[in-house]
């Protein structure tokens, strides 16, 4: 398939998401930037999330089952409130910001990499040479087991804590994103 015909086919598929309200609000603008470019389609993408999920065992994602997600800030009342529901292995997660993106061409993949990285993010790279998926993630994360058996095993000031990190951790994670948007716009 030619490069303008597969472009327009993912262009249409992410227009398609984001009237669905499928896209991170705060990934939107870096989104709108990349694929305005000629040489670049954005693929998946996700702003960065904090999460509290319910796990059989850790790893196993047939049965897990959020019990609160946040790609905003989470307040120590909410996460408390979801963890205090957890009937198996609770866990708090911190995700960064994951961005996929096609390039037309290496020296493309290479330009938008180079720009990943000055802005910080540093989990970057070429993942397919189909396309040039170059994936752009950064190391913000945190996965903390809070509950097993049904049962918080965390202290409240504990909680607070690690939720007060987790929110440290997204913002800096959304900081990167700004970052990245700016470094576009000069392409």
């Amino acid at each position: 398939m030619m490069w303008s015909e597969y472009r327009r086919e993912k262009i249409e598929c992410y227009e398609k998401a984001k009237r669905q309200g499928k896209i991170d609000g705060d990934i939107v603008p870096l989104l709108e930037k990349i694929n305005e470019k000629e040489n670049y389609v954005t693929l998946s993408s996700c702003s960065g999330r904090i999460l509290v999920i319910d796990l059989n065992s850790f790893g196993d994602k047939k049965s897990s089952e959020f019990l609160g997600k946040w790609h905003n800030y989470a307040s120590f009342e909410e996460v408390l409130e979801s963890v205090n529901r957890c009937r198996r292995q609770g866990w708090l997660i911190q995700d960064p910001p994951i961005l996929h993106v096609a390039c037309k061409d290496l020296i493309s993949a290479r330009k938008l990499m180079a720009a990943a990285n000055n802005s910080g993010f540093r989990r970057s790279g070429i993942i397919s040479l189909q396309n040039y998926v170059v994936e752009i993630a950064s190391f913000e994360r945190l996965e903390l087991p809070v509950a097993i058996d049904g049962k918080r095993i965390v202290e409240e000031n504990y909680l607070r804590i690690a939720v007060k990190i987790a929110n440290e951790k997204l913002r800096s994670g959304k900081s990167k994103i700004k970052r990245l948007e700016e470094l576009i716009s000069s392409f």
